[in-house]
């Protein structure tokens, strides 16, 4: 004896695959199938059905007393971003190795000497002499000094006023220290003289002081000015406060070295 079987509306049917898991529909209508509600020839279209819209509708389970709607599955698929693509081998490679590169140092640049009007350009950290220990540096080609500790450490770095023709280039030894001193041939005074060596005519002392002054008060020259080959005497021009800083720095036999002129 036949069964009569009805097939069911499409509105029902939504309403049946919208409580369905996307990830259990073939078993899902393979169950509907086997309950009477389906025919066989209605499944083809049943399947046919965009399955994505599963996920994003939210359908009353008439199988619930409270009529609550049932919770949406999220399809994965349907998002490319939610899956996160592993690197390949060559550009996890790439990046650990811009990771471990290190920045290479900059090369210090060449220094540029010193001029009647311009002045020193790229002077370096640390004097360009060979000599260890304490000692006084002066570098008439950058027309600037340097103080070093027993530690081969650098103290002080300051910029002077000289020439380029004195004193002449070598090692030298403090001999004499002035607090107050001057010059009655150029009408000037000046303080924290530190003598290290003489002039051309063997009468005259050349050392490390502030910036003269003249009878009047007036200086020689400006501080803006040190670091010109500006001098007309052999002595090595400071600021009052760096002249003053020498001074306290070198005893009576400190060594001074004097690095040739450009």
């Amino acid at each position: 004896m036949g069964h009569n079987v009805r097939v069911a509306s499409p509105p029902f049917v939504s309403r049946v695959l919208s409580v369905v898991s996307r990830h259990r529909l073939a078993s899902g209508i393979a169950a509907i199938a086997a309950a009477g509600v389906l025919t066989a020839a209605a499944l083809p279209s049943l399947a046919a059905t965009n399955v994505a819209a599963s996920s994003s509708i939210v359908a009353e389970d008439p199988g619930s007393p409270s009529g609550a709607p049932a919770t949406p599955v999220p399809d994965p698929s349907a998002d490319p971003s939610a899956a996160t693509a592993a690197p390949a081998p060559g550009e996890a490679a790439a990046s650990a190795t811009q990771a471990t590169e290190q920045p290479k140092p900059k090369k210090p640049k060449k220094p540029k000497p010193a001029s009647a009007t311009h002045k020193a350009k790229h002077v370096p950290e640390y004097p360009r002499d060979k000599h260890k220990g304490k000692r006084i540096v002066y570098d008439k080609a950058l027309m600037t000094v340097w103080l070093m500790n027993k530690n081969n450490k650098v103290v002080a770095r300051y910029p002077v006023v000289g020439r380029f023709d004195r004193p002449v280039k070598g090692v030298y030894r403090v001999y004499s220290k002035s607090p107050h001193s001057g010059n009655p041939f150029s009408k000037v005074t000046f303080n924290w003289m530190v003598r290290f060596a003489w002039g051309l005519d063997s009468t005259a002392s050349i050392g490390f002081h502030d910036i003269p002054k003249y009878y009047d008060g007036t200086m020689m020259h400006s501080q803006k000015q040190l670091g010109l080959a500006i001098a007309r005497g052999g002595c090595v021009r400071l600021a009052p406060e760096a002249a003053r800083h020498i001074y306290r720095f070198a005893d009576v036999g400190t060594k001074v070295v004097v690095l040739p002129s450009p």
